[in-house]
């Protein structure tokens, strides 16, 4: 700070304790602060981190990017390059498969955004399992040729769907789905010429072209539509319409929640602090005192009944089923 250096912290979700005492590190006392001074933080989205230094901060988050044709062309702008398509022998076999495991990957991304019409349970699936994935058929494709042995596609697909991406799932109708995933776009019908991924799509032909330069390959995926027909995805029409909507009501929930509060609704006071203060304000004096428990079992002990109900045996009221009931 005195220097001017640059500092970054990572992973303070894990030190929530720690995150809550830097606001009086960055506002020292007495002290001047170089200008040139930055603090970087990397955070798992988390409720705990403090709030007044969450409203310090510039915040940037990183998230995959929406639609099919986006997932795409940031695929083949970040891992697959001409040297990529290049790699392995035999290259036209090699295209086929980079292609179609980059077009499932984006498609498993793009699904959860359906909430639970997409998977049951939300999977974090990432770069590094694609990366892996075609890094296991590099390695395959690589020993067929030098044994000169047929390509296992069962082994590819389960290197894939059930070891790769499916390490993360953990419901069993998940797996199911994934596998059936698998089963469509991972076989030998991928390596024939232009391979259509889904024939029941209209709107735009998914297929694989039969190219050689990687250039090729960006200008086509730039002609995909940048609405996903839910049909791609193996699912209705209605589909759409629910994550719209859901997306809708979420942007007008957190214009509302951003929204500057008005002074005489709380003074500035956050909605946790305005419901602890209408309790203690409004609710708590308007209770009753709290009974003494021990008053209450002394007092139902000589509690009497209607006449005739008094046990025969014991000639208590013990037994009368209001007593019973009040105790």
């Amino acid at each position: 700070m005195v220097a001017g250096k640059w500092v970054i912290l990572n992973n303070c979700h894990l030190s929530i304790e720690f995150m809550s005492e830097m606001e009086d590190f960055l506002n020292p006392k007495d002290k001047v602060i170089h200008e040139n001074f930055r603090i970087f933080i990397t955070c798992l989205p988390t409720d705990e981190f403090p709030l007044s230094l969450l409203q310090m901060a510039i915040k940037v988050t990183t998230e995959p990017p929406k639609g099919l044709k986006a997932g795409l062309s940031r695929t083949f702008s970040t891992i697959v390059n001409q040297d990529f398509l290049e790699k392995v022998e035999p290259p036209e076999k090699w295209r086929s498969l980079v292609l179609s495991l980059c077009f499932m990957h984006s498609i498993v991304q793009e699904r959860r955004k359906f909430g639970p019409l997409g998977f049951c349970i939300a999977y974090e699936f990432n770069n590094e399992d694609m990366y892996a994935s075609l890094l296991y058929i590099d390695r395959h494709l690589n020993q067929c040729q030098q044994t000169n042995t047929q390509l296992s596609w069962k082994a590819i697909r389960y290197m894939v769907t059930e070891v790769q991406y499916g390490g993360r799932i953990t419901d069993s109708l998940d797996r199911e789905l994934f596998n059936d995933y698998g089963n469509r776009w991972i076989n030998e019908n991928c390596l024939t010429q232009n391979y259509c991924f889904d024939h029941t799509v209209t709107e735009f032909n998914y297929h694989i072209p039969d190219y050689l330069e990687h250039q090729r390959f960006v200008e086509y995926i730039s002609k995909m539509p940048g609405n996903d027909a839910p049909p791609i995805f193996g699912l209705h029409a209605n589909a759409d319409l629910t994550f719209r909507l859901k997306e809708s009501l979420e942007m007008i929930n957190v214009l509302m929640d951003t929204q500057p509060k008005e002074a005489s609704g709380g003074g500035g006071l956050s909605r946790e602090d305005q419901v602890k203060e209408k309790i203690e304000k409004e609710l708590l004096p308007k209770l009753p005192q709290d009974f003494m428990i021990l008053d209450v079992l002394e007092r139902l002990k000589v509690l009497k009944g209607p006449k005739g109900l008094v046990d025969a045996i014991t000639g208590k009221y013990d037994t009368v089923p209001l007593n019973v009931f009040l105790r």
